[in-house]
């Protein structure tokens, strides 16, 4: 009697700790659908926020360590996790998406920055501008199995959609990198254009700083890129079957980078010297329009068939008519602030803008223009992302 006794009240005590087990684990979780919260980089509280789209309020922000400046966040295609490279640090921060909790810092290389996952989720791209060189880090293993070399400044990494190719932009020099997938090895360099001879010749004392290409920009359907050279003012277009220029196109001066619309008829560059967008049918691979813009533009967003332009030092978020490709008016967001970079929701009725002056995020209705701020989300927010968003991208 005495043994039956003691077996019940071991079992008793069993289930009640497991039970208190499945208690714990259901209150450490914050987030149960990936897809239902905005992710914001905090650049100088040195987390990552977590906010709920449809309450607007925070549920957490993951602190990743002092003088770490995180650049670009970004969710694994699976939800399962979220990562981003800190500048200052070095390192590749992974953070599982349910918990927001800190679960892995990898060692990459010198200032990582933009980042980008394979369409598979398998590999993960981080970018060393300061490095000259693309870490392969795996997502099974969350580990770094490769350091891939031989880039000058890389900065966004853009996969095919069969994940066998990745394309990368070389701010620091005129041509877009090509890199095999399965053996994370740098393959080719296409050049864009024709570089003036006399920079051939001494670029450091002709040119000075080379201001090249920010990204290789994809077609919806995977066959062309399109790649905007800064000094040279024009956009290349790249065959990914050949890995060759098929064409160039002449656009405004100073384009910072191509930013493609939802439905791909349209890639917009923002030329920062003229302060214009150049518009560039994708179809006849020629500019549509020129439109006039604002200053120091750090973005473009697509929703409900209009363009939005950032004008990070004016307060202005400048809007086009992507139908009738034309103005249709500015949203003033604030005087004597600093717009940074925006994503847009899955359903393209709302843009997330990070405003770093006082700390919050504004949320622009596509539709109506109307405006609203959640404060306090960190110090410094600096860029913003959701999954299954087709404007994730950061400066």
């Amino acid at each position: 009697m005495q043994r039956l006794r003691t077996i019940l009240i071991g079992a008793t005590l069993a289930v009640g700790a497991s039970t208190l087990a499945v208690v714990l684990q259901a209150q450490d979780v914050k987030v149960t659908d990936p897809r239902s919260v905005l992710m914001i980089v905090n650049r100088d509280s040195n987390d990552i926020g977590f906010m709920d789209l449809k309450s607007r309020k925070m549920i957490g922000r993951t602190f990743l360590g002092n003088n770490v400046n995180p650049h670009m966040v970004m969710m694994s295609p699976d939800g399962r996790y979220v990562v981003t490279g800190g500048t200052r640090a070095n390192k590749a921060f992974i953070i599982d998406t349910r918990t927001l909790q800190l679960i892995k810092t990898i060692s990459v290389d010198i200032a990582p920055e933009h980042l980008a996952f394979s369409p598979d989720g398998r590999w993960y791209y981080q970018g060393n501008p300061d490095g000259d060189s693309v870490s392969v880090i795996d997502m099974q293993s969350l580990t770094k199995i490769k350091t891939i070399p031989g880039f000058v400044e890389p900065l966004n990494v853009t996969f095919t959609p069969d994940g066998t190719k990745a394309y990368v932009g070389n701010y620091g020099a005129h041509w877009v990198g090509v890199i095999d997938v399965r053996r994370h090895e740098l393959l080719k360099k296409i050049q864009v254009a024709e570089v003036p001879g006399v920079a051939k010749l001494d670029p450091a004392k002709y040119l000075g700083e080379i201001k090249g290409i920010n990204i290789a920009a994809i077609s919806n359907d995977g066959r062309y890129l399109y790649a905007a050279d800064s000094d040279l003012n024009l956009v290349s277009v790249i065959d990914t079957r050949e890995d060759r220029v098929i064409k160039t196109i002449p656009v405004g001066r100073n384009p910072w980078r191509i930013y493609m619309s939802h439905d791909g008829q349209y890639g917009i560059t923002v030329n920062n010297d003229d302060e214009t967008i150049s518009i560039i049918d994708t179809g006849s691979n020629s500019v549509a329009a020129t439109l006039e813009a604002g200053p120091d533009m750090t973005g473009v967003n697509f929703a409900g068939g209009k363009a939005f332009v950032i004008s990070s030092t004016s307060g202005f978020v400048y809007v086009y008519d992507m139908g009738g490709l034309k103005p249709a008016g500015r949203i003033r967001v604030g005087t004597n602030i600093q717009l940074e970079t925006a994503t847009t929701d899955a359903a393209d009725e709302n843009i997330y803008l990070a405003e770093s002056t006082n700390h919050e995020i504004v949320i622009i209705n596509a539709r109506t223009h109307a405006i609203e701020r959640v404060r306090n989300v960190g110090l410094y927010p600096w860029g913003t992302h959701i999954m299954d968003s087709k404007d994730n991208y950061c400066h």
